[in-house]
């Protein structure tokens, strides 16, 4: 269950594979007999957009299949690999699944279900991450408010979840209203450059994305950098990542960070590490959510507001 675009899919995606990889091998230490306990264990496909599935399921199918020859391990995973985010909550819901990978929003309502104490989040290039609104410097827009009626455009990507919530609670402490109704038109782009270079050639008057995104622009493209302001940047977000289930044995979790270093070391690891441009993958706690779940809180809230005519997300 992943969903990625340009520079973000391929974080999402390293976060699925190195979680894959490094639960294996976590399973591997935890018995002599692993493959008497398999895994079970579920991806959303939310983590995957602005991909073709059946390359993805192919490459993730292939990596599997390697990890348990060469860790003598069991997993147990759907054979279409990515599921929608139903049958992961009826997964953890009911039982049948050990962990899963999936973002912030699926995990909200399910969260009393899993354990808070051992997340497998992404660091590095594939970590948490900021949003930005970002305008014309030579625009009249130096606020929020100054977008009313408005062109933005707006990155779709597995770790921009929680980014129609935060616009949300933007809009909402001006009393701005929803942004079906705030903005003239919201559009949707998977690749960040589709995002921010119709702003620097005035073709939308703003737009939100990735900050991590934003600043690898910049470096591409210096006159981005010096076009463009950032009128709004949110706190900094962990919203895509592997939680494991309430009772799952935690020395199965134990040996997370020394197990990725391990798998770095090992040809099959460093031939993932180059394929899917993964770095890190770091230990945390539900501290580590707690910025983003009070963003959607306070959406909900909001929402709740101005719910009369409301249309629902724009992602």
């Amino acid at each position: 269950m992943i969903a990625g675009s340009e520079i973000p899919r391929r974080g999402a995606m390293a976060l699925v594979v190195a979680g894959v990889a490094r639960i294996l091998r976590s399973r591997e230490s935890e018995t002599s007999a692993p493959s008497s306990l398999p895994l079970r264990i579920a991806i959303s496909e939310t983590m995957v957009t602005d991909v073709n599935l059946s390359d993805a399921r192919a490459a993730m199918q292939t990596w599997i299949k390697r990890m348990q020859v060469d860790l003598d391990v069991t997993i147990q995973i759907d054979p279409k690999i990515f599921s929608t985010s139903e049958e992961v909550v009826r997964g953890i819901r009911t039982g049948q699944l050990d962990a899963a990978a999936l973002n912030l929003v699926e995990y909200r309502p399910i969260a009393d279900l899993f354990d808070s104490r051992d997340l497998l989040v992404g660091g590095g290039a594939s970590g948490p991450d900021e949003y930005v609104v970002l305008t014309r410097k030579n625009s009249p827009f130096k606020r929020l408010p100054d977008l009313r009626g408005c062109r933005l455009s707006v990155l779709k990507a597995p770790k921009m979840c929680v980014a129609p919530g935060w616009l949300a609670t933007l809009l909402d402490d001006e009393r701005l209203g929803p942004a079906e109704t705030f903005f003239s038109s919201i559009l949707s782009e998977t690749k960040v450059s589709r995002v921010v270079l119709p702003v620097f050639f005035a073709q939308v008057d703003g737009c939100l994305t990735s900050k991590r995104g934003f600043q690898i622009m910049c470096e591409l493209n210096p006159q981005v950098a010096r076009s463009l302001a950032v009128i709004a940047n949110s706190p900094l977000l962990v919203t895509c990542f592997y939680a494991f289930r309430k009772k799952y044995p935690r020395n199965a979790r134990a040996r997370f960070l020394e197990v990725h270093n391990s798998l770095l070391s090992s040809p099959t690891g460093r031939q993932l590490a180059t394929l899917f441009q993964f770095d890190e993958m770091n230990v945390g706690d539900a501290e580590c959510l707690a910025p983003g779940l009070a963003i959607l809180d306070r959406a909900e809230r909001a929402r709740g507001n101005n719910a009369p005519g409301r249309k629902g997300p724009f992602l």
